[in-house]
């Protein structure tokens, strides 16, 4: 065995102790059952945790799944529920407004299909195919509650007749022609002389300049007095003038001095046919003279001719 003595070692000298020295036996190192416990459990919670680590995106990825699924049967079930029951169905039509149109006819020209979903209904639209009705003026359209259409409508209402060759055309007070199968069967002001080559049903002549001048007219004159006129021609607008139903043809000055003058006129007319004398036409353009030109005098009235009177 050897000996050495660490007073005579200096600091930089190395020094190499043997791990075992020769007939010496160390301790037994085994560890006791408590520590092995403790390293097992740390060594159980380490991996644990290390598993923990690949858990968490697996959980969120599950997650996500059972979200899809189940997203996917809520939505299938809803789809069922509104595009595969009648439970959404329109199944009641309200239309008001309407006295000429028909329920029916109104609904169809709406182009609603039968029990139509209110999910594919579209009010703007519905309403714009009303609107290419003539007779329909105004339009609303509205979903009340989940099954029942209100459709309001406000008709166009014949305002004259415009005859052009042999076809008489109603015409509305905003132009609109919304019927030309008419033969003159109905009680309105006869216009002629319009230019109407173009029109069909449906056209608007709010802009033509002789229709506006035939509106005023027929808005000036009483109704007394539009049921004596058989019609008024504006083929020359700024000189239009007027056949009697007694046949007599009359050139106006304007609308309000017509109006003015009709009781003379009348008185006039009828001292005329006493007389019997046939007027070929009547002129009222002057201030306050109608000039008279007879078509067919009697021999006792040949005096008459070309007469002018005040009125």
């Amino acid at each position: 065995m050897s000996f050495f003595n660490q007073n005579n070692i200096d600091d930089d000298d190395q020094v190499y102790l043997p791990v075992k020295s020769i007939g010496t036996q160390l301790p037994d190192q085994t560890l006791s059952e408590e520590v092995e416990d403790k390293i097992r459990a740390k060594g159980y919670k380490n991996r644990f945790h290390e598993a923990s680590k690949i858990l968490v995106p697996l959980r969120v990825i599950a997650f996500i799944l059972i979200f899809i699924s189940l997203s996917y049967l809520v939505i299938t079930q809803l789809r069922y529920i509104f595009f595969s029951t009648s439970y959404f169905e329109l199944k009641e039509f309200e239309v008001s407004g309407n006295s000429t149109l028909n329920k029916d006819y109104i609904i169809k020209k709406s182009g609603i299909a039968p029990a139509q979903h209110i999910f594919s209904l579209d009010c703007e639209e519905v309403k714009q195919r009303l609107l290419n009705e003539p007779l329909i003026k105004d339009a609303s359209v509205e979903l009340q509650g989940l099954n029942t259409l209100k459709i309001n409508i406000t008709e166009r209402r014949p305002f004259i007749y415009a005859k052009f060759g042999v076809a008489f055309y109603e015409v509305s007070e905003d132009g609109v022609i919304i019927n030309t199968e008419g033969m003159g069967e109905k009680d309105l002001p006869i216009i002629t002389g319009l230019k109407l080559q173009d029109a069909t049903l449906g056209t608007s002549i709010a802009h033509n300049d002789d229709f506006y001048t035939a509106k005023s007219w027929i808005k000036t004159l009483d109704e007394k007095i539009l049921k004596q006129i058989s019609e008024i021609n504006f083929s020359k607008c700024q000189n239009p003038y007027i056949i009697m139903l007694t046949g007599e043809k009359i050139f106006p000055r304007n609308a309000e001095d017509f109006k003015n003058r009709y009781i003379f006129l009348r008185a006039l007319l009828d001292n005329l046919r006493k007389n019997n004398v046939e007027p070929f036409y009547l002129d009222m353009r002057a201030m306050n003279d109608i000039v008279i030109r007879p078509k067919k005098i009697s021999q006792t009235n040949s005096e008459n001719r070309g007469q002018t009177t005040g009125g």
